[in-house]
């Protein structure tokens, strides 16, 4: 991956840690969430080098989050994301 997809994959990978910092979540929590491996979500969230994310798993995450997948792949909506009242359900 190179040029803009690599400069978008950076980005949304950014997007979803600063939602998952923001409330207090960990990508350990996103995995159980999701179901993604968590080896797998570590190498598409990475913050400089990111794999990419599938429309799958773009999908699961929004899910998990409770925001539309579409908003996670807009730069002037992750604040907002980020800074909603939002509170996970407990870990099964």
């Amino acid at each position: 991956m190179s040029g803009p997809a690599r400069s978008i994959a950076v980005e949304v990978a950014q997007r979803i840690r600063r939602v998952l910092d923001t409330r207090g979540l960990t990508v350990e929590w996103l995995s159980d969430a999701t179901g993604i491996k968590l080896r797998t979500l570590t190498r598409r969230l990475h913050l400089t080098k990111p794999a990419g994310l599938t429309v799958d798993e773009l999908n699961a995450i929004g899910g998990a989050l409770d925001v539309a997948p579409g908003v996670l792949l807009r730069a002037d909506q992750s604040d907002a994301i980020a800074a909603s009242e939002w509170t996970p359900d407990p870990p099964c």
